[in-house]
């Protein structure tokens, strides 16, 4: 469960990074824990209950943080607040590529066989640093068109 000052935090990393553009706008905090309620219990966007505010402008809001990459930029400010929350650097010196074979079918997508768990799936690749945790590795996305990748921001 979020905690209502976790919600406030949250709320004013998103004002400062995308400020409302007009005065009489919906609180940024309702819309965070609009949003919140959403992850929680899933459901339709049409369906959140009657205190928050209307599904499209909190989904208007959430596609635009989306779109600007603000929840990432928020992930990777927690994780620099909690290292230095345990007496580390900022920033990690050293990172590990860590796999994981996840079984799935194969109705779409690519598969294949891990001869050494013996599972027929896919395999995730990530980059951690020593506690586990993410160190903000840049996201690569393909196109349609071509085989050029993007990059995202770091």
């Amino acid at each position: 469960m979020v905690l209502q000052a976790g919600l406030d935090e949250v709320a004013c990393f998103l004002e400062r990074a995308d400020p409302p553009g007009s005065p009489n706008a919906r609180p940024v905090r309702l819309v965070v824990a609009a949003i919140a309620w959403h992850l929680r219990f899933g459901g339709a966007w049409r369906r959140l209950p009657a205190g928050f505010p209307p599904w499209r402008t909190v989904y208007g809001w959430f596609r635009r943080w989306i779109e600007k990459w603000l929840f990432e930029s928020l992930m990777r400010a927690l994780a620099r607040r909690q290292r230095r929350r345990c007496g580390h650097r900022a920033t990690p010196r050293l990172a590990i590529i860590d796999t994981q074979s996840v079984k799935c079918l194969g109705v779409r997508g690519p598969r294949g066989y891990d001869g050494a768990k013996k599972l027929v799936g896919r395999k995730r690749v990530a980059l951690v640093d020593a506690e586990g945790s993410h160190p903000g590795a840049r996201r690569r996305a393909r196109q349609r068109s071509g085989s050029r990748h993007v990059d995202g921001p770091r």
